[in-house]
């Protein structure tokens, strides 16, 4: 059982605290409430920059000097940016928890970017996205898939932005980002560790509690029309050997379909006595690698069927296989034993999942921000246990319909071999 402790300081920001003292560090993670989907559609890429610019300094700590004062206190630090928030941690001893939060409830206090790191990050980035994504194999699948999936909503375009967009952007843009999305209203700082809750909160309080609430209103309307028709395509791409993407729109992290699916996804690929492994890559040794996945967000979630095809095989050969695995499922659900595998699965996961300090923090701002209950991170496992087959037919049948989908056939280009 995960203890937790919770408070909203006066500004707004909502502090979550848990204490672990088996080990003497201390992770701080404070997040925005603000993913590539809250982007303007000509300005997207904001939201991943500034991943970048938060770390460039601020008003009491010189350009390039954060990692180097936390590194020589024995701490480091990282962010990542999803679809729905963004997420800056950094970890310190338990000793240097006071360090920690004063270096990072700076950069947060006041725009901390100037024109000369904003030029310097925005060349980062784009070589990131050359590497990551535009010269990488399978680099335009979340680009391509996002597209289609989701015409009308900021969850249309890639995290990582357009990189003429990101060539464009001014200290006005950057600044009027930050008035709005870093304000302490939309904030959530976690601490776990080894910590003092009473001393934990009075060092919130002073370096976090004086940071100015702006009060702006954000926007978070969200609409997409259904997808009632299946999309395929074929893209050629910088790859050697084939591969088969079916994606299918599902509903958002947190209901009770999610959860059925992501039993069901669990339940496909979990091992290699599982249908998929079975049925593509050890019988009939057409696939390399082939796997279901769930990717949840706070409005709408994706379930996934990937196949990566081995040498001297095309798409029509996985194309039967993978739709009748999906079928079955519709038509006569999960056998008793891949439903128990799958929820002893997902414990293992979720135990995994809160065994360092890091994960734990990470979790428990998740269930804060989207859920307002920290006290999913001891229940949420409960929620697969509920569905019979069915419950699961039912979401099956409702979600993963050839007609409610998109598949993206990856082929090797000019210099390949493969047809699909």
């Amino acid at each position: 059982m995960v203890e937790f402790k919770e408070h909203i300081l006066k500004n707004g920001i909502r502090l979550v605290m848990s204490r672990r003292p088996s080990i003497p560090s201390v992770i701080i993670n404070t997040s925005f409430h603000v993913g590539s989907k809250n982007e303007e559609p000509e300005k997207t890429g904001l939201t991943h920059l500034f991943e970048h610019l938060m770390f460039t300094g601020s008003r009491n700590i010189s350009q390039g000097m954060f990692d180097e004062i936390l590194n020589a206190n024995g701490g480091e630090s990282n962010a990542f940016t999803t679809q729905d928030y963004t997420s800056y941690y950094l970890s310190v001893p338990s000793s240097r928890l006071e360090l920690g939060m004063w270096l990072d409830s700076d950069r947060f206090e006041s725009f901390p970017v100037n024109k000369e790191s904003l030029e310097i990050q925005k060349k980062v980035v784009i070589e990131e996205k050359m590497q990551v994504h535009d010269n990488a194999p399978f680099g335009s699948l979340e680009q391509e898939s996002n597209k289609r999936l989701f015409p009308k909503s900021g969850y249309g375009w890639q995290i990582i932005g357009d990189d003429k967009h990101i060539r464009k952007f001014t200290i006005n843009d950057v600044q009027n980002f930050f008035d709005k999305y870093y304000s302490p209203s939309n904030a959530f700082v976690t601490i776990a560790g080894d910590i003092d809750y009473n001393e934990t909160l009075n060092l919130a309080e002073k370096y976090y509690g004086g940071i100015e609430n702006k009060n702006i209103e954000i926007d978070r309307k969200f609409e997409e029309d259904e997808i009632n028709e299946s999309t395929e395509e074929t893209i050629k791409d910088n790859i050697t050997l084939p591969a088969r993407f079916v994606f299918y729109r599902i509903p958002e992290a947190g209901t009770e379909d999610y959860y059925t699916l992501k039993l069901i996804s669990t339940a496909l690929s979990s091992g290699e006595s599982s249908r998929i492994f079975q049925q593509l890559v050890s019988k009939n040794r057409l696939s390399s690698e082939a796997y279901t996945y769930v990717n949840g967000m706070e409005n709408s979630s994706i379930f996934c069927f990937n196949c990566f095809l081995n040498d001297g095989k095309v798409i029509k050969d996985v194309s039967g296989i993978m739709d009748e695995i999906l079928d079955d499922v519709i038509e006569n659900g999960l056998k008793d034993e891949e439903i128990t595998k799958s929820i002893n699965k997902v414990e293992t996961s979720y135990y995994f999942r809160i065994q360092t300090s890091l994960r734990l923090a990470d979790s428990l701002t998740y269930y804060k921000m989207f859920f307002d209950d920290c006290s999913m991170i001891n229940t949420e496992t409960e929620k697969f246990k509920i569905f019979d087959n069915k419950r699961i037919k039912e979401a099956a049948g409702k979600y993963l319909n050839k007609n409610k989908r998109v598949i993206l056939n990856y082929i090797p280009g000019k210099n390949g071999g493969a047809n699909a």
